[in-house]
C-alpha cells in the first residue's frame, strides 16, 4: 500500500481509535515531532534531517496504539530505507506507574527505499520506561520486522531498530527528548547472492504535548 494512502487512515483510525476508548476509561496520550540525525560521526558529514512524528494512546495504563513516522534525507542513506512508518498494539506486562512500564507490542512496518519503492511487514517490539524525580524518564524501544519482501536490489529484506534516550517534562503536558537510535536492515543482494546489512544511526531530538 502507497504511504498516500496509509496516512491519512492512520490519521482517521487514531482519532476514531481515541474517542471510542475515552468512553471505556481513563485515556492518556501523546503527539509529538522528531528529527533523527543521520551521517558520517566521523567526518561529521550530516545532511539537514527531515521532519518525523509520533503519537501515541494508552486505555486505563494497559493497552496502547502508537503510530511514528521516521524519515532521512535520501543524501544520508544509500541501500537503507529513507522512511520507516511503524503502528504498534502494545500490552504492559509490568506497570508499576504510569511511567514506569515494560510492554510488548505487535504492529506493522513499512520501510520506504528512495524511488525504487516500500517493503511491508508484521513486526515485534518491545517497550520500557523508567520514571524519575516525577519529571524525567528513561526509555528504550526495540522492533523486529523479520520479512519486509523485495524492493529493488534487495531480496528477503529485514529490519532491527532499537532507540534508547531520555524525556524530560519541564512543564505540564509538555515534553522533550533526547536520545540515540539506531537501525539495521539486512538483505540479499539480487546480482551478487550476498548477505548485506545496512546501518542507519545518529541522535535523535524531539518535543510533544501529552495528556
Amino acid at each position: 500500500m502507497d504511504m498516500k494512502n496509509i496516512r491519512p487512515l492512520f490519521v482517521a483510525f487514531t482519532l476514531l481509535f481515541s474517542l471510542r476508548v475515552y468512553a471505556l476509561g481513563p485515556v492518556d496520550g501523546e503527539v509529538g515531532v522528531l528529527a533523527w540525525g543521520v551521517g558520517d560521526y566521523e567526518t561529521g558529514d550530516f545532511n539537514t534531517p527531515m521532519v518525523s512524528s509520533y503519537g501515541e494512546l494508552w486505555l486505563d495504563e494497559r493497552w496502547g496504539f502508537r503510530g511514528a513516522l521516521y524519515r532521512v534525507n535520501e543524501d544520508s542513506v544509500q541501500m537503507a530505507p529513507d522512511e520507516q512508518t511503524f503502528f504498534d498494539f502494545k500490552y504492559r506486562l509490568l506497570s508499576a506507574t504510569d511511567s514506569t512500564f515494560l510492554a510488548l507490542g505487535l504492529g506493522w512496518e513499512q520501510n520506504r527505499f528512495g524511488a525504487e519503492g516500500s517493503g511491508s511487514g508484521p513486526r515485534i517490539m518491545a517497550e520500557g520506561r523508567v520514571g524519575m524525580l516525577g519529571f524525567l524518564k528513561i526509555y528504550t524501544e526495540v522492533g523486529w520486522a523479520p520479512s519486509l519482501g523485495d524492493v529493488g536490489a534487495r531480496q528477503d529484506i529485514s529490519s532491527i531498530a532499537a532507540e534508547a534516550g531520555l524525556v524530560l517534562d519541564p512543564f505540564p503536558f509538555f515534553d522533550v527528548r533526547l536520545g540515540w537510535r539506531y537501525q539495521i536492515s539486512d538483505y540479499t543482494g539480487v546480482l551478487t547472492g550476498s548477505d548485506v546489512s545496512e546501518a542507519s544511526y545518529g541522535v535523535i531530538m524531539g518535543a510533544g504535548f501529552h495528556w
